[in-house]
């Protein structure tokens, strides 16, 4: 099993670092060709609001600059539709800078929302990719994530037309 990331809770203090990661690695993935992303259309605002309800997660470095972060909900309506109504932990804007790459910390993220998931007694995980990234399809079927469909990306989101939503289910820990 991967150890679980030194992850803690965001608070509305940490908006910025989040919405400024996510703008930066929006703009390398628009100067790649990567239609994932946009910048600027999830302002620190939004993510103070998300913050405020406990759903997002950070690492930081010892100096504290943002290593990582995540978003982890128990609903989402906006990408699952009807499905929305199983109960799993859906993991949205998992991020780690790009200086910190390579460093197998995306497994151990993963892990962190797993065990934040299975801690609610919910034994499935559920994330969404753009259908046209290829390298993030392979990434999260190595992490153990299987593909059940492809949906319309919905407002207000503009960074691909499509998505492929994936899930994985859990085994819970026993003693």
């Amino acid at each position: 099993m991967v150890e679980s990331a030194p992850m803690v809770a965001a608070g509305a203090e940490d908006a910025e670092d989040i919405a400024g990661l996510r703008n930066r690695l929006a703009r390398w993935m628009v100067d790649n060709g990567i239609g994932q992303w946009i910048p600027g259309e999830y302002p620190a605002a939004l993510v103070a609001d998300e913050t405020a309800r406990g759903e997002w997660f950070l690492w930081r470095d010892k100096s504290a600059t943002l290593v990582a972060a995540v978003r982890l909900v128990w609903r989402d309506p906006d990408f699952w539709g009807a499905d929305d109504e199983t109960e799993a932990g859906y993991i949205h804007g998992l991020m780690v800078a790009p200086e910190h790459r390579g460093r197998d910390l995306g497994p151990r993220i993963i892990q962190f929302c797993a065990d934040r998931t299975l801690a609610r007694g919910i034994t499935r995980q559920r994330l969404d990719t753009a259908a046209d990234n290829a390298v993030l399809r392979k990434y999260y079927t190595a992490q153990g994530f299987i593909e059940l469909r492809e949906t319309t990306l919905p407002p207000p989101f503009r960074g691909t037309t499509h998505v492929v939503l994936m899930e994985k289910l859990l085994a819970p820990a026993y003693e």
